[in-house]
């Protein structure tokens, strides 16, 4: 029986539609394979049951940036699959095929997890590197992280995106070892400040760190957004690569407010580049949102942060 009103549920489904039409004409006028990128539903105000129904249409991956609101969500979610056989792999927006074999493409995230750096869980839904039932979520947390939060959200996270300091770090590094599972982690970098470095489209790695003295003219990263700055990255990259029970996935980022996201992109896409000269395994760009994805994908976003085109406005929310 199903948990969501029929209404609701033709909605989403449409939704879903338009938006994997829209990362596929990206990516074609990108040079791009569709199949690299992942849709991330950013699932937060929103119901269980919407990403319940989500879940039906091939949908594998949620963002929740509120650890009150989250905890209590993924375990709604867990319990009513629990009660559901596993979905076939039919035809249909989000579903990429039909039979008994799971669909691999990543466009419509009913597939294994993107990659090996998807961790182990205490409850045994995935594994390092091995596939997973297809109704199975893979959660992100993308919020700003507080510390003595840290505990709760690696309990139901699978990848928390938005470390942008090492004491952070730390603190789920040593959480994630005291409970034998791992975290993988994507180190938030700052777009706010794009203006201290012209980042165009092919532009040198090494455009993406700004000297000392542009890096101390510069005005901080708006406390709101949150974010490394990108000259910082390496050593935060070092130190999460080091830590015990993390695994650097790569970087995320949000567009600044009031100004083109493109350059800001290409700023995060540099910066990306260079990460992945010391760590190749850190391939995860997690940027674009409803708004901006285009300009994410023709920068070289691998996972997108989708959430008004597919749930709808959110009223009164922040």
């Amino acid at each position: 029986m199903s948990v969501v009103d029929p209404r609701r549920a033709e909605g989403l489904r449409s939704r879903l539609t338009v938006v994997r039409d829209r990362i596929v004409m990206a990516a074609r006028a990108a040079g791009r394979d569709p199949e690299d990128l992942t849709l991330i539903a950013v699932s937060k105000t929103w119901p269980f049951e919407d990403v319940v129904a989500l879940c039906s249409l091939g949908v594998r991956h949620f963002a929740e940036n509120r650890e009150q609101e989250a905890g209590p969500k993924v375990e709604a979610v867990r319990r009513v699959l629990a009660t559901l056989p596993a979905p076939s792999a039919a035809s249909g927006p989000g579903n990429a095929g039909a039979g008994d074999t799971p669909p691999t493409g990543r466009i419509t995230l009913a597939g294994p997890p993107d990659g090996a750096w998807f961790p182990s869980r205490a409850d045994g839904l995935t594994t390092l590197g091995s596939a997973v039932r297809v109704d199975v979520p893979v959660w992100h947390y993308v919020g700003q992280l507080q510390r003595n939060k840290a505990r709760s959200v690696a309990g139901w996270a699978h990848c928390v995106q938005s470390v942008d300091r090492g004491r952070l770090a730390e603190t789920l590094s040593r959480v994630a070892t005291e409970s034998g599972s791992t975290i993988a982690v994507c180190i938030q970098v700052s777009l706010d400040r794009v203006g201290d470095v012209a980042v165009p489209s092919g532009a040198p790695v090494d455009k993406a760190f700004p000297t000392r003295e542009n890096s101390a003219a510069s005005p901080p990263a708006a406390a709101e957004r949150g974010g490394a700055r990108p000259e910082d990255v390496p050593a935060l990259a070092d130190l999460v690569a080091r830590a015990p029970g993390l695994v650097l996935a790569g970087v995320m980022a949000v567009a600044p407010r009031g100004v083109p996201p493109r350059p800001a992109f290409a700023r995060l896409r540099v910066v990306s580049e260079r990460l992945r000269c010391d760590f190749p395994e850190a391939t995860m760009v997690s940027a674009g949102m409803s708004n901006d994805l285009e300009d994410a994908i023709a920068e070289g976003a691998t996972h997108l942060r989708i959430g008004t085109a597919l749930f709808g406005e959110r009223h009164g929310v922040p």
